[in-house]
């Protein structure tokens, strides 16, 4: 584990979350909220850079242990993602808006998590809206295994990611507005570059981990990053939105995650600390959890016209979310989990134990 990029996790879901809080006052409207979509970028590249870090080498020599990847894989998202959806179909929002059938529809749509390939904002946002971005790693997941060829030929690799770059850059500038969001913001194969680059990112690691870097030039080279990121966070505004939902942060967000990788400075040593890792740890569960508290509260605010101000309800909100994150890790997403794993490992012996029977 990097302590320092399961820390930044913490701080990007903040993002996610300061982004959707438009809902409870308009103060959320400005650029600096709004623009925490930057966050589901990040996490993209990221997943692409820790599952090469955690997998590539055993898939390389171990090829054989691909349905234990996806098992683990599974493992991690079903069982939450399964939860907050049949929260958010239990509170009835969605079907209140539209007749069973339909209803039925996208209820499966998201329950197999492939709302996200239908260009149509009633199913990719519906329900838990955030489980779109589990559409693409889904899709990252399936097929990692598959690329591990590819993956260890970097040249090869890095002119797939070229291509890729080239074909998604051209295609926004010719998509119509109405478009944009549907094909290249939540769109699972759109944003296979986001994932890619992480790999990508992840090979550049492997080469510097070793090399020698001294204290203050890793605090350097971290507050360099910081401040890349910082000049196209706040530069965006001048960027078509179709851009900033992927390409415009490529560079920025890359530059992140490989200088603070590799822990030399004092910005990374700082992120050690064990709470920020907690929130990290946690951070899966905020992003699907929070929207939920968010929508609820709206809710009732509307049915029962309450007025209090937003710098006590968003810290409330924020502080709710987290708890329920926190009850969400320890009690449900790790014994989940484990159970699936055990029971996976269960039938994989029983099968073998069967074969050997037999022979």
């Amino acid at each position: 584990m990097i302590n320092s990029l399961t820390s930044l996790r913490f701080f990007f879901a903040l993002m996610v979350f300061a982004a959707h809080c438009y809902v409870i006052n308009p103060v959320f409207d400005a650029h600096v909220f709004k623009e925490g979509f930057v966050g589901v970028s990040f996490f993209f590249v990221l997943s692409g850079f820790i599952i090469a870090y955690n997998y590539q080498s055993r898939l390389t020599d171990h090829p054989g242990i691909r349905p234990s990847f996806w098992v683990a894989r599974f493992a991690r998202i079903y069982p939450l993602h399964w939860l907050t959806l049949f929260i958010a179909a239990a509170l009835g929002g969605f079907l209140a808006i539209n007749p069973p059938a339909d209803w039925g529809m996208h209820f499966l749509a998201s329950f197999f998590l492939v709302q996200s390939y239908i260009p149509q904002a009633d199913y990719y946002f519906s329900f838990n809206s955030p489980s779109w971005s589990l559409c693409c790693e889904q899709l990252f997941y399936l097929l990692f295994p598959l690329f591990i060829p590819f993956i260890n030929n970097t040249k090869r690799l890095w002119c797939i990611f070229a291509a890729c770059a080239i074909l998604v850059t051209v295609g926004m500038s010719f998509t119509p507005l109405e478009w944009i969001k549907g094909l290249w913001y939540v769109n699972p194969i759109a944003r296979l570059p986001d994932f890619i680059l992480g790999i990508l990112i992840y090979q550049l690691y492997r080469r510097l981990e070793h090399r020698s870097i001294t204290y203050w030039q890793g605090t350097v080279m971290e507050i360099f990053a910081v401040a890349i990121f910082v000049l196209f966070f706040f530069c965006a505004e001048d960027m078509a939105k179709v851009y900033r939902y992927s390409c415009y942060y490529w560079f920025p967000v890359a530059a992140l995650l490989l200088i603070f990788a590799l822990q030399k400075g004092a910005l990374s040593r700082s992120l050690s600390n064990k709470c920020l890792i907690i929130g990290g740890e946690i951070s899966y569960g905020f992003y699907l959890i929070h929207l939920l508290v968010i929508s609820t509260y709206e809710q009732l605010q509307k049915n029962h016209h309450w007025q209090i101000s937003w710098t006590i309800i968003v810290p409330s909100l924020l502080v709710i979310t987290i708890l329920l994150s926190l009850v969400s890790y320890y009690y449900f997403e790790k014994p989940m989990n484990k159970y699936i794993k055990a029971v996976f490992a269960k039938i994989k012996n029983e099968s073998f134990s069967h074969k050997n029977t037999l022979h």
